[in-house]
């Protein structure tokens, strides 16, 4: 799935937000300010993923998403709905019709992306809850039954209890990618229960859904003080806590793959390594780097994420260049250097196969490439080189000047930082990098 996203607005205002927040965040950006610009450029663009507004001037928001699932080139685009209103009833109508989500404005950057990214991370499933366990924790007989056997009718595992303890004891297995807690239990009260799960989480966090009768702002801040995702008054609305808790697996779902892949890159960052002994921790040092630098440019979310992941992985190419090449101490021949630079070539060969690693590799095969073309492998030039490989490259040429090499010891910080300005003013490197760099030396010398 392509990481472009359509917004479709009528507010010239939110497109810019909207634009400027996903590109933030490592997507590309299309807009269109009416509903049928919007169905045109869906076919023409074929985007990963659509917002569209349900308040359009031309065409209604509802007859976007009704056309848009009837083409054979756009029904299987997932679309998130924006509205205004939190209880507006075109938004269940869209959720009917097929949406994949929807989110009311006004929309902050992390819910924004949070939501955006459950789309391109899910693993596409057979049935809607594919066998998801949801812990269910309440104590009336009435409600709890009547919850266990709608979200069994909709294909989740159900564990049931009644009370707190026994939510904390299901709880602690980690086996439950989402919680639905009742605000009011007879033992202890459902915001003490969920400190203590969120105490004693071993995988990230497992999303919980609150259910109460309770309304007031004081209860729901203080609810997502002990660390609630999302609040649903009783009676429960079926169609909204069933686009809640699909939405909550799938970010589970996306939760637990990452775990593992990070532990995947844990195993293959030693194996280089080891391979490249005379570089302890180099790989983890310039992944460590580029988060702090990403930091500090505005990077958040996805973003850093594939920032530490790139830079623990940046030289795994390494691992099939000869050792006598790596490490030979005295200049290498033309052939010798060719080979050397085909390791980002060879890196991204071994990275790309991975499911959902596609903007890694991408860093991987270009973190040696410079802002005046004279990089490698592809001679990429200006905006064709992404911030997010700029970060990685300074990030990769500021730890490798620091640090011993075969054919030289290393270079003090303050000097290594002059080399790096110099090669910037010949062109090299993106300044805002560099001085993002040159800022952040403090937290450097933590690492």
């Amino acid at each position: 799935m392509e990481r472009k996203v359509l917004v479709v607005d009528d507010d010239i205002e939110s497109l810019r937000l909207y634009g400027e927040m996903l590109r933030r965040a490592g997507y590309a950006a299309v807009t269109a300010s009416t509903g049928w610009e919007g169905i045109d450029l869906a076919v023409k663009e074929h985007p990963g993923l659509i917002l569209l507004d349900l308040r359009l001037p031309d065409i209604t928001g509802l007859t976007v998403l009704e056309t848009l699932r009837t083409a054979l080139s756009t029904r299987n685009i997932p679309i998130i709905v924006v509205s205004a209103i939190s209880k507006d009833d075109d938004v269940m109508k869209a959720m009917q019709m097929g949406a994949f989500d929807y989110v009311v404005k006004p929309i902050t950057y992390d819910d924004m992306i949070r939501r955006v990214e459950l789309v391109f991370f899910s693993h596409e499933r057979q049935g809607e809850g594919d066998q998801s366990p949801v812990l269910i924790v309440e104590d009336s007989t009435i409600d709890g039954a009547s919850l266990s056997e709608q979200l069994t009718s909709w294909g989740y595992q159900v564990t049931w209890v009644q009370t707190g303890r026994e939510g904390i004891a299901q709880a602690a297995t980690g086996n439950f990618d989402v919680i639905l807690m009742d605000g009011l239990l007879p033992d202890i009260n459902g915001f003490e229960v969920v400190k203590e799960i969120r105490a004693t989480e071993r995988l990230g966090t497992t999303p919980v859904i609150m259910l109460t009768v309770l309304s007031g702002l004081v209860d729901k801040l203080k609810g997502f003080e002990s660390g609630v995702d999302e609040f649903l008054n009783k009676p429960v609305s079926w169609e909204e806590l069933r686009v809640r808790i699909r939405s909550l697996t799938r970010l589970r779902g996306m939760a637990k793959q990452r775990f593992a892949l990070s532990e995947v890159v844990g195993v293959i960052t030693n194996a280089i390594e080891l391979a490249e002994a005379t570089e302890p921790r180099h790989n983890q040092k310039v992944a460590s780097i580029s988060v702090i630098l990403g930091k500090r440019l505005g990077v958040q979310g996805h973003g850093l994420w594939v920032l530490e992941m790139a830079g623990s992985l940046h030289d795994v190419g390494k691992l099939v260049v000869r050792r006598e090449v790596l490490f030979k101490p005295g200049k290498l021949d033309p052939s010798e250097w060719a080979e050397i630079q085909r390791h980002s070539e060879y890196g991204e060969r071994i990275i790309r196969p991975i499911h959902g690693f596609d903007e890694i590799a991408d860093i991987v095969r270009h973190h040696h490439e410079k802002a005046d073309g004279s990089g490698y492998p592809d001679h990429l030039k200006g905006d064709q080189v992404s911030l997010l490989v700029r970060i990685v490259g300074v990030s990769d040429s500021f730890e490798a000047l620091t640090s011993d090499r075969p054919y030289r010891p290393a270079f003090p910080r303050d000097q290594a930082l002059e080399i790096l300005h110099r090669e910037m003013d010949e062109g090299h490197w993106d300044p805002q990098v560099i001085a993002a760099l040159s800022s952040s030396l403090d937290e450097l010398d933590n690492l």
